[in-house]
C-alpha cells in the first residue's frame, strides 16, 4: 500500500452500510476503485479496509489461485458439473477438510525487505446512488483486472505508524505466532484489530471482517491458513452455502459466511471447490433495508444483492514495483 492508495482510501467511502470503526466494511482494494472513478465520500483509513494480495511465492515464481489460469472475469472460469454442485457436510467438516488440505503443503519461501507483494484482481461494487430521486443510478462497467503492487516490510506502516493497519512483514509474523485453539485465534484476531467504541456490529462480523484480511496476507505459511480456515468454523453463526457460488471471474467457489439474528449484510469467503484455496471475499445482503446518507435519497437494498465484489486472480513476490511474476 502506497501513499496515494492510502490518500484513496480516506477520499472515498464504501457503499456498504455506515462505514466506522464499528463496522466491517468493503476492503481498502473497493475503495481505491472507486478512486480511479473519480466518485465518493471522504472515509478514514483503518485496519478494515486493508487489501493486498492472497496466495504468493518468492521472486518471480507466481502463485495462482486454485489454478487460476490468466483469464481474468470472461476467460478463467473453472465450473464443476451441475449433479456436483452441492456442497455437502457442515461448515465444521467443510473447514477441516479445507485446513487438512492446505496444511500439507510445501511452506512458501519467505520474502525479505526491499520486495514488492503483486496482486492481480476484479473488484466491483455498484454504482454511486444518484443525488437526485428522478436520477437513475449509472450501470456498473463491466470489471477489468487491476495490478497492484505492496512494499513487502514498509517501515510506513509498522510499529503502529497507521494505527492498525500494518505491512505485509508484521501481519505474516501475527500469523507465524497464531495458537492451535480456533477459539483462541479468534480472541487473538480481536485483540490484533479491535472494533472500537459504540460498535454496533456483532462479534461474528467483526470476527468475518478480521479475517478476511488475514486471508490476504501473503505469502500465507500453509499452517497459518489451515488455523485461519479452523477459526473461520468457530465465527459465530458460521455457516457454509449448500451450493456452490461463481465469484466475479465466474469461478466455482465455495461461500462460507455467518448468519446472525438480525444481521442485513453478510460478508462470505470464497474458496475453491478443488484446492481449497482463497478466491476472494463479497458483500451480500440477506434481508431487505434502505441505506441512508445526508447529501441523498435513501438506497434500497434487496436481499441477494452484491454490495461487493472481490476475485483474486494471481499474485507473486517480486524484486521491483511494477515488475509481474
Amino acid at each position: 500500500m502506497n501513499v496515494d492508495e492510502m490518500k484513496d482510501v480516506r477520499e472515498f467511502r464504501a457503499g456498504a452500510p455506515k462505514p466506522d470503526r464499528a463496522r466491517l466494511a468493503a476492503g481498502r482494494d473497493r475503495l481505491s476503485s472507486a478512486a480511479g472513478r473519480g466518485r465518493g465520500r471522504k472515509l478514514r483509513a483503518d485496519w478494515r479496509l486493508a487489501a493486498v494480495g492472497a496466495a504468493a511465492a518468492l521472486t518471480a515464481v507466481a502463485v495462482l489461485a486454485s489454478g487460476l489460469g490468466g483469464g481474468g472475469h470472461s476467460g478463467a472460469e473453472r465450473t464443476v458439473p451441475a449433479a456436483t454442485r452441492t456442497v455437502p457436510g457442515s461448515v465444521k467438516e467443510l473447514l477441516e477438510r479445507a485446513a487438512s488440505t492446505v496444511e500439507r503443503a510445501d511452506p512458501p519461501p519467505t520474502p525479505h525487505a526491499g520486495q514488492w507483494v503483486y496482486e492481480k484482481k476484479l473488484s466491483a461494487s455498484p454504482e454511486e446512488w444518484p443525488k437526485s430521486a428522478a436520477a437513475q443510478p449509472e450501470p456498473e462497467p463491466e470489471p477489468e483486472p487491476q495490478e497492484h503492487w505492496a512494499r513487502y516490510a514498509d517501515p510506513r506502516f509498522e510499529n503502529g505508524k497507521e494505527g492498525d493497519d500494518r505491512s505485509m512483514r508484521e501481519r505474516l509474523r501475527f500469523l507465524d505466532e497464531l495458537p492451535d485453539d480456533p477459539a483462541a485465534v479468534l480472541k487473538k484476531v480481536r485483540a490484533y484489530y479491535p472494533s472500537g467504541k459504540g460498535n454496533p456490529e456483532s462479534e461474528g462480523e467483526h470476527d468475518m471482517g478480521a479475517l478476511s484480511v488475514l486471508f490476504k496476507s501473503q505469502p500465507i505459511p500453509p499452517q497459518a491458513l489451515a488455523k485461519l480456515y479452523r477459526a473461520l468454523a468457530a465465527v459465530p453463526g458460521a455457516e457454509v452455502t449448500d451450493h456452490l457460488v461463481r465469484d466475479l471471474a465466474g469461478r466455482d467457489a465455495i461461500a462460507v459466511g455467518n448468519d446472525e439474528k438480525g444481521q442485513k449484510v453478510r460478508r462470505e469467503i470464497l474458496i475453491d471447490p478443488h484446492t481449497y484455496q482463497y478466491l476472494g471475499d463479497r458483500l451480500i445482503v440477506v434481508k431487505d433495508y434502505k441505506d441512508s446518507f445526508d447529501d441523498v435519497p435513501d438506497r434500497p437494498w434487496k436481499a441477494g444483492d452484491l454490495i461487493f465484489q472481490n476475485a483474486l486472480l494471481a499474485t507473486g513476490v517480486v524484486d521491483h514495483k511494477g515488475d509481474r511474476p
